[in-house]
Parts: structure tokens; sequence; C-alpha cells
């Protein structure tokens, strides 16, 4: 997991306490809760002991919080929503500008197929043209050749 800030961890320190304290209250085995909730075991142990270096990344933990307080009858995503997460890197204002100076370009659908249909057609006149060339006119088509007998001159 990547290390907490100082504020998450005190966040997370009070979620955790609190689910713990309204789990023990309505005498919920933390066992019921990881079967509920299909979070390993030894996440929940993890969570409940404050032991936050066994937890993976902290988008996966606001699930968890959110799953666990669903399961013992507090609303889990307002829950959730109060562990704050920053796992995504901030963008900084030169990859902004990057962003703002690239081209938004954009082709309708139908112009590669109207191209599609113009090279098809192109090609098509090709073949079909090449068999009505003036050379293949010429010759007639069901014409027997001749041959010409020579005499040797004797």
């Amino acid at each position: 997991m990547k290390p907490l800030t100082q504020a998450q961890e005190k966040q997370l320190q009070e979620i955790t306490q609190h689910l713990l304290r309204v789990r023990q209250e309505k005498s919920v085995n933390i066992e019921e809760i990881a079967i509920q909730t299909n979070i390993r075991l030894s996440l929940l142990k993890a969570l409940d002991a404050g032991d936050f270096d066994a937890l993976p990344e902290s988008v996966y933990v606001q699930g968890f919080i959110r799953r666990y307080g669903d399961v013992i009858g507090l609303d889990g995503q307002a829950l959730a929503n109060t562990f704050e997460i920053n796992d995504f890197p901030e963008y900084t204002h030169n990859e902004s500008q990057n962003s703002a100076k690239k081209l938004d370009i954009h082709i309708p659908l139908f112009v590669p197929y109207a191209l599609l249909l113009l090279l098809a057609s192109v090609g098509l006149i090709y073949v079909l043209n090449s068999k009505l060339t003036p050379e293949s006119q010429a010759k007639p088509q069901n014409a027997v050749p001749t041959q010409e007998t020579k005499t040797k001159p004797e």
C-alpha cells in the first residue's frame, strides 16, 4: 500500500474505531462480516487493529469501509466518502496545457465508408474495363483460327 498521509491515517483510524464499536454493540462476529462482504478476514482484522500497512491501496480500503458499514447497518457509502483517497496522480499545469493544445479532430463516420465505396467502385471499373478494351472487341469471340497452307516450292 502507498503510505497514507497523516490526514488519511487519522480519518481511517476514526472510521475503523467507529466500525469496530458498532460491530461490537451489535454482537456481529468479524467472520460473519468477512463472509457477507467477501473481504478477506486478514484484511478486516488489519482494519480493526489499525494495521494500515497490511492493507491494499486506499481506493480498495474505501470499498472495504463501504461494504463493512453496509453489513453492520450503517450508511456505508457516506462512511466511505469520509475517507479521502488521493491515489491518482495530480495533473500539473503543463499537462493540462498540452492536452488543450491537442487537436480535437472529429471525422464523421460516413467519410471512411464513402472513401471505401469510392475505392471499391474504381477497382470494379478497372477490372470490368480491362475486358472491354478495343483490342478485346476487335477479336471475334467465336472465330476459329484458319490455317493457311503454304506449299513449298519444289
